[in-house]
């Protein structure tokens, strides 16, 4: 196969139908037997006069409650519609990973596991045991809306298939356009503007202006000394600000760790080149200077959104962020209405980048050998890979506090008929699963709801544009990121053992270099040496020979 080739097939828009499924007993089965209970096709899954039982283990999303079907809607549904019952044991997010492993070591686990995210070392270890049993022979035969989901996007399928050529999990899939490049930089336009100044396009010009920003009163109260022209979190959704900035001087990206792969198939470690090192002396160029924050680097996202909702007077010129909602609350239109998604820079060797984040998908279900009626589970769960599915998934009953069909006449962010409006809900609890197991979000998603009637309110379409105008046009391409991989037990150790101490290592000096306290120059052989020490060629060698057999699977 040619992974450069197959990294780069784009995601379909698809139109999905529905199915669904039922489980709870002693033995695996990988193959699908036809049983006297279950219906050939559509719902109910159970015949009448029938009963199943199917327990689960389910962490609880926020502003869930409880999965019983006495109390949420969305089990209730499922329930009515396939017959088939549906018993939980809950988590909470702090406990559940514990509550898991112990359920695991002790062998009296749940028919299904929902919404663990397990690891691809985790599900190898499980489906080598035999607990986990191979899915992909039932969704080829009683799921036609999975297959379709992974067939129309094979990185998700190849990743969650192991080396042994098994699909030991049903993996959500479907970023939004948004939420694959996420780390954006927010730039105070109403600034720009009282400075007569232009939006910045390069690194360079983005230095001038924030010096303008310093020294010209860019909020116009008369104090040229309350503005703060750069700030971010280390701490917030994509506050940090550093990764849209090295995007200008090498593609890059958080989520595989910084690792790139070269034309040769070669993984590399990005924090280690001389582009990195070029990037680190402009930021520290900026600080120097007296651009940025200093409190960038120890503040948290609570005190990056005071300071972007500040009362009265505007003080922040820009700041990282997944989205204005990071540093002001999106209803305060006055604040966030003056900031505009900045597209990314050039650097000074022509490099004009954004970080991807690659929709790999994320394991949410699988079905253990004490399942009697995996076929059931797999019907079952079919259904969440439809339109209708995800809705019930996401927002409940259509006409509930959350969503509703939209009015007649009412377009979406792109000035196309709009299906479903969303209501300004706070969250009202056991509505809905809040999108807790697998599901699908197609493409199209975002184009589903209606938009705002003042689009100078809608930051759903200020995040669409900005992604699908500036930064996915320039994103870092796929085949150029370390995908997600199953590693071996001893492998994973060395992982754990060397990035625990060198990111501890990289964020210290990161912030010292930048700060001055350390000099690149003078410097940068020692903190080479010094990850190196670490173990830096033993986890590249790790991170080489798992992508090896990534390419090669």
């Amino acid at each position: 196969m040619n992974l450069k080739k197959f990294l780069k097939l784009g995601a379909t828009i698809l139109t999905l139908g529905a199915i669904l499924t039922g489980c709870g007993g002693d033995e695996g089965n990988t193959s699908s037997v036809k049983e006297d209970i279950l219906t050939e096709s559509g719902y109910p899954i159970i015949k009448e006069g029938e009963e199943i039982s199917i327990s689960f283990f389910a962490p609880l999303r926020t502003s869930v409650t409880t999965y019983s079907s006495d109390v949420n809607p969305t089990t209730k549904h499922l329930e009515e519609l396939t017959g088939v019952k549906m018993e939980f044991i809950e988590a909470t997010n702090a406990d559940q990973k514990q509550k898991f492993n112990v359920m695991m070591t002790g062998g009296d686990y749940t028919d299904v596991i929902l919404q663990m995210s397990t690891s691809l070392s985790e599900l190898a270890l499980y489906g080598q045991q035999g607990i986990f049993i191979p899915l992909e022979d039932l969704i080829a035969e009683h799921a036609p809306n999975i297959q379709a989901a992974l067939d129309a996007h094979p990185v998700v399928k190849n990743t969650w298939t192991l080396e042994d050529g098994h699909l030991y999990t049903i993996p959500r899939i479907g970023n939004s356009f948004h939420s694959e490049v996420p780390q954006r930089m927010w730039l105070n336009k109403q600034w720009l503007d009282n400075l007569g100044l232009e939006v910045p396009t390069t690194t360079e010009e983005f230095y001038q202006v924030l010096k303008a920003f310093k020294e010209k009163d860019a909020n116009g109260n008369g104090d040229p000394n309350d503005e703060i022209p750069l700030s971010g979190s280390m701490a917030g959704w994509n506050t940090n600000p550093l990764p849209y900035f090295s995007n200008a001087f090498i593609a890059n990206t958080t989520h595989s760790g910084y690792l790139n792969i070269d034309e040769n198939d070669k993984v590399y470690f990005v924090k280690v080149t001389d582009e990195w090192k070029e990037f680190l002396k402009y930021m520290n160029k900026l600080y120097e200077d007296e651009l940025i924050d200093p409190l960038l680097f120890s503040q948290t996202s609570d005190q990056l959104m005071k300071l972007g909702s500040n009362p009265g007077d505007t003080i922040m010129g820009a700041t990282g962020g997944g989205s204005v909602s990071v540093f002001s609350h999106t209803t305060n239109y006055d604040v966030w209405n003056q900031y505009i998604a900045l597209p990314p820079l050039t650097g000074p060797e022509g490099v004009r980048s954004a970080a991807r984040n690659v929709d790999y998908g994320s394991a949410q279900l699988s079905i253990t050998n004490a399942c009697e009626h995996p076929e059931a589970v797999i019907r079952m769960f079919d259904y969440m890979y439809t339109e209708e599915g995800l809705l019930w998934s996401q927002f409940g009953e259509i006409g509930n506090d959350a969503i509703d069909i939209a009015p007649e006449g009412s377009l979406n962010i792109i000035g196309e008929p709009a299906k479903y409006e969303r209501l300004p809900y706070d969250h009202v609890k056991d509505l809905n699963w809040n999108r807790m197991g697998p599901d699908y979000r197609p493409a199209d998603y975002d184009l589903w709801f209606t938009a705002k009637e003042n689009p100078a309110q809608d930051i759903e379409k200020v995040l669409y544009e900005s992604a699908v105008n500036d930064y996915l046009p320039v994103a870092q391409d796929p085949s150029e990121i370390m995908p997600k991989i199953a590693f071996t037990t001893e492998e994973s150790r060395i992982i754990v053992d060397t990035t625990t101490n060198m990111n501890s290592y990289i964020d210290q000096i990161t912030a010292e270099f930048i700060t001055g306290k350390k000099d690149i120059e003078e410097n940068w052989s020692e903190y080479i040496e010094q990850l190196n020490k670490y173990g830096l060629q033993e986890y590249l060698a790790v991170q080489q020979a798992g992508y090896d057999r990534f390419i090669n699977k």
